[in-house]
């Protein structure tokens, strides 16, 4: 008897996507219900919710963007990388809108602005690796997918936070784009085994 064929690779991004989409559909009407409290009990400030998910957002870029011009950076994942750079940048437009339409006057988070800043910076989310250490290429990829499962995780926790459904939407598309980027950078690590690219079935990422 044949083993059936492995998934290719936009199945395993649709398996990504459809996970993220039953998390989301977990979260959303408990939400809605009221039965997922905020972390203070109050109703969290989207504005103030708007700037975590930047702050995170210019981790990942400042990652991804120091992590792209490095030698061991293979052909294959040249590529991959730069999209998912490029994603990033869109994520923080979109944000960024948002943010000044609801906080005109508000300042704008900043990203780090060296490695050894990105470094506390990931120290702080529990993330592993760190800029001024990396390898090689498995060293990076492994970093920049655990940073992702953090910034799928900063939406997750959104989701049960925001009211208003344009934000709600902004962060499910977004979470849906990050789910995508796990996938991906899973094939990178893992080529040829899929069990390993997408190992969960829910896309939550890591709180």
């Amino acid at each position: 008897m044949t083993s059936p064929p492995a998934p290719n690779r936009r199945e395993m991004l649709g398996a990504a996507v459809a996970g993220a989409a039953v998390a989301i559909a977990a979260v959303t009407p408990a939400r809605a219900a009221g039965s997922l409290p905020t972390q203070t009990g109050r109703p969290d400030p989207p504005a103030a919710r708007l700037r975590r998910l930047i702050r995170v957002e210019l981790l990942l870029l400042y990652c991804y963007e120091h992590v792209l011009p490095a030698p061991f950076v293979s052909g294959r994942a040249r590529p991959v990388l730069a999209q998912q750079a490029r994603h990033e940048q869109a994520h923080l437009r979109a944000l960024t809108a948002e943010l000044r339409r609801l906080a005109p006057a508000a300042p704008l988070p900043a990203g780090p602005a060296t490695p050894a800043a990105a470094d506390r910076a990931l120290a702080h989310r529990n993330v592993q690796g760190r800029l001024g250490q990396l390898q090689g290429e498995k060293d990076a990829l492994h970093l920049l997918l655990e940073l992702e499962r953090v910034v799928g995780g900063a939406y997750f926790v959104a989701l049960t936070k925001l009211s208003s459904p344009r934000l709600i939407e902004l962060a499910v598309s977004i979470m849906a784009a990050e789910a995508q980027h796990e996938a991906l950078l899973g094939d990178l690590l893992y080529p040829g085994h899929p069990e390993q690219s997408v190992p969960y079935g829910l896309i939550q990422g890591v709180q």
